[in-house]
């Protein structure tokens, strides 16, 4: 049987976003796969380097909806690193609650979309409906429920009462126990774990070769987490497990998501009951910065997000962001050869992928048929 080439994509019911993936099948089976980037690039690391500084980070702010509070605290640590800048520890805390939130509501809605794909409604609502309590506590801190822009250089951009604790301690005992349920539906139903045991498989040893992050990497055995490795915030003060599984497939990666958000639901509890009661004041713009270079890195839901900063007087120099995806997508053709057609969806899902976050532009020479990445 002659090999046939299908696409998937760019535009698919089951891609959020555009993308475009050549599935090469022989029979049933995949034999190989690629894709390409570059249908939703946006131009963002040049066009921050016109902004100035209070801009930049709101800007940033919109790499992405979900890991909005992952980039601002990424680019704004990077920031206060070159200008020596001392955040207030109550800071440190409530930047710690909201990017535990922003991975839980991120969590839930990839829950959601994995049961719309393979074909479990009750997941997609049961996910979601859970997701609203973490998105209300996300407005409650922020004013906001996506791209939520609370940090800023030396704080936030504003403090959080008596009131609004009272209000995030009551949200969060409501969606613990909405939680509970979606976990066990999760875990008892036969579609789905038929759906994902043994689909996608990425060996350890595949994981460290190809460099993937994040829950895509504990999935594989590999147990890696900013959080812990590298401690930022106030997670230096939390106690909390990285869950890590073995199996390497996409129910392994599933389970370690969920795993995940019973550590977030604990590290936001002992973030509200450890923080200082004093109030602290909103923090002030700042339109000047020290000439300087750093890196920072901190653990974006879908996995370790690096942020390399060159820095002007009044904007930024230079600017480079890596988001996870960008690490884990490399593996998906490894993930799937020797799968089904039926398997692209499930597999692509589950990495969690942000293809905003990731699309490079790339120029083709046609006449040597090489290739090269855009200057920026």
């Amino acid at each position: 049987m002659p090999k046939v080439e299908v696409p998937f994509g760019p535009y698919h019911p089951a891609l959020g976003e555009p993308e475009y993936f050549r599935v090469v099948l022989d029979g049933e089976t995949i034999v190989n796969i690629d894709f390409d980037l570059g249908y939703n690039y946006r131009e963002i690391e040049r066009k921050v380097l016109t902004f100035t500084w209070p801009k930049a980070i709101v800007l940033l702010g919109r790499i992405c909806g979900i890991c909005s509070s992952a980039h601002t605290q990424a680019f704004g640590m990077a920031f206060e690193k070159i200008n020596s800048i001392e955040v207030p520890k109550k800071a440190h805390f409530v930047r710690t609650i909201g990017a535990e939130l922003e991975r839980i509501h991120s969590h839930l809605l990839w829950l959601g979309l994995l049961g719309e794909n393979a074909g479990f409604d009750t997941l997609f609502m049961k996910a979601w409906g859970t997701r609203e309590h973490a998105l209300n506590m996300l407005e409650n801190i922020s004013g906001k429920r996506i791209h939520y822009n609370y940090v800023r250089y030396g704080g936030l951009y504003r403090d959080i009462n008596r009131e609004k604790i009272r209000f995030l301690k009551s949200e969060l005992s409501e969606m613990k126990k909405k939680y509970a349920d979606t976990d066990e539906l999760f875990r008892s139903n036969e579609l789905m774990d038929d759906r994902l045991r043994g689909t996608g498989r990425l060996t350890k040893k595949q994981a460290k070769a190809f460099g993937v992050v994040g829950p895509t990497a504990r999935g594989s055995g590999i147990r890696m987490d900013v959080r812990k490795d590298v401690p930022y915030s106030a997670y230096e003060e939390m106690e909390f497990k990285v869950p890590v599984e073995q199996g390497g497939d996409s129910y392994a990666r599933a389970i370690v998501r969920l795993d995940e958000i019973w550590e977030s639901i604990s590290i936001i509890e002992q973030s509200i009951s450890m923080m200082p009661k004093k109030k602290i004041e909103p923090a002030k713009p700042v339109y000047v910065s020290k000439e300087g270079e750093v890196s920072q890195v901190v653990e974006a839901p879908r996995g370790e997000n690096f942020h390399y900063l060159k820095s002007g007087v009044q904007t930024p120099k230079f600017f480079r962001a890596r988001p996870p995806t960008f690490a884990n997508i490399v593996a998906v053709p490894t993930m799937l050869k020797g799968g089904t057609m039926s398997d692209v969806p499930i597999v692509i899902s589950s990495i969690d992928p942000c293809f905003a976050c990731t699309d490079r532009v790339i120029v083709i020479d046609r006449n040597s048929k090489t290739t090269k990445e855009v200057s920026i």
